[in-house]
């Protein structure tokens, strides 16, 4: 979605051309405009809106003062939808439709604040009239086709998508976009769906009716544990979509060494060999599970931040310290030959696109190792504090203060130094 930009309408320059028609503005009211603009421009923007407010309140007729405001309300609710705070975004958009009626692109954010708030059907009803009204914006069937898709309906999806390829034939992404989901509708024609208290689950109608239960039941379960674990639960249904054998591999495009994968806000998996390898697979979706939570509430975690976190709350206890014993001997090989990733680039791989097994089994141990070394040192408590305060728009490094002492660098270096000894 485009970036809203400052463009402000001040008082003084409305003055200047109002004439004798109108008396001269607010002095105060002029001020405290200029204040919002300034504070908007730095990117203080709830300064911005209290200036816009309060100059709205000595001028409360004037049609610049409230487009001031409600362009000042809207970029806040772009920075709540950032968070995935639905709700939050959506009572912003609401004042600033009432401030500024019929802006398209409050209504488009409003779709999308309704559908983070898991309000699916008024998210599709606002995204169906706002293209209606207006069918050259492709914004809104951009935003119309987001809703569909994360409703499960591909072929509605992919409509909406070619009415924004006529109005952007030479969109590469888009194209990229289409042909991707294309794949995945031709894949999942003719499923059946199942919904569950926490879950929405989509199988191919020909697998066994256990696996599929057996599955929703695994799935349950990893609700269950993550959330009492992590302190946070997602805030919609998770879809869920089950695969037989190579079909997983053909419409996700991962490696054949991803047994599992959370992709576009559903968990792909297949399902052929669920109930004979049951252990590996609760460990598996509890993985994937992991990774909708943390990108429900806290939608800035870096990556490397969730396979650690993941890989942690899948095994049991026991398991999991056994396991970090090993990674731990491992480590300290790597470390003594200096063959490490190091902290930057722990930031920067996008592990889903390595081929190279050793940098993945690399990235994915000492992403474990530093999550299970934070918890051991701060307690289990520690997670919680820090998901929570990065969910309330703290950043990375004072979450991680407030829940561990120490910011991600200095915490890093800590956990290298606890390696060695």
């Amino acid at each position: 979605m485009p970036y809203l930009r400052p463009v402000l309408i001040a008082l003084a320059l409305l003055a200047a051309t109002a004439g004798a028609a109108r008396a001269a503005p607010n002095p105060e009211a002029l001020r405290l405009t200029r204040v919002g603009a300034q504070a908007y421009e730095q990117g203080a923007v709830p300064a911005a809106v209290e200036a816009f407010e309060a100059a709205l309140a000595l001028e409360p007729e004037d049609a610049s003062a409230r487009k001031n405001l409600a362009l000042a309300l809207a970029r806040q609710a772009r920075s709540a939808l950032g968070r995935r705070a639905g709700e939050e975004a959506l009572a912003l958009l609401d004042r600033a439709l009432e401030l500024h009626p019929f802006r398209l692109l409050y209504e488009a954010l409003r779709a999308r604040a309704l559908l983070q708030a898991g309000r699916r059907g008024a998210a599709l009803r606002q995204g169906e009239e706002l293209v209606a009204r207006s069918p050259q914006y492709a914004l809104g069937w951009l935003v119309l086709a987001e809703v569909q898709e994360r409703a499960g309906e591909l072929p509605a999806a992919l409509t909406s998508l070619a009415q924004v390829t006529a109005l952007r034939p030479k969109d590469t992404a888009l194209a990229r976009r289409i042909k991707n989901l294309r794949r995945r509708a031709e894949a999942e024609a003719g499923f059946s769906s199942h919904g569950s208290g926490n879950f929405i689950v989509k199988y191919d109608p020909k697998v066994d009716a256990g696996l599929v239960q057996l599955a929703i039941t695994i799935l349950e379960d990893a609700y269950s544990r993550v959330t009492a674990d992590l302190g946070i639960a997602p805030r919609t249904q998770a879809h869920v979509v089950l695969y037989e054998g190579a079909e997983f591999q053909r419409v996700t495009g991962a490696h054949s060494w991803v047994g599992a994968l959370y992709q576009n806000g559903v968990l792909r998996l297949p399902i052929r060999n669920l109930k004979r390898h049951r252990a590996t697979a609760e460990r598996v979706l509890t993985h994937e599970f992991t990774h909708h939570v943390l990108r429900e509430r806290t939608p800035s975690l870096p990556i490397w931040w969730h396979e650690g976190i993941a890989q942690f709350l899948e095994d049991t206890p026991d398991a999991g310290r056994r396991r970090r014993r090993e990674i731990a001997e491992l480590l300290g090989h790597q470390q003594s030959t200096s063959r490490l990733i190091r902290f930057g680039e722990m930031q920067k791989l996008t592990i889903t696109s390595v081929a190279n097994a050793g940098t993945v089994k690399l990235y994915y141990a000492q992403a474990l190792s530093f999550v299970g070394w934070l918890v051991d040192e701060h307690g289990a408590g520690g997670l919680p504090t820090f998901l929570t305060a990065l969910g309330s728009g703290t950043d990375l490094d004072a979450a991680a203060t407030r829940a561990f002492g120490s910011d991600q660098a200095a915490l890093w270096k800590d956990w290298l130094a606890a390696l060695s000894g």
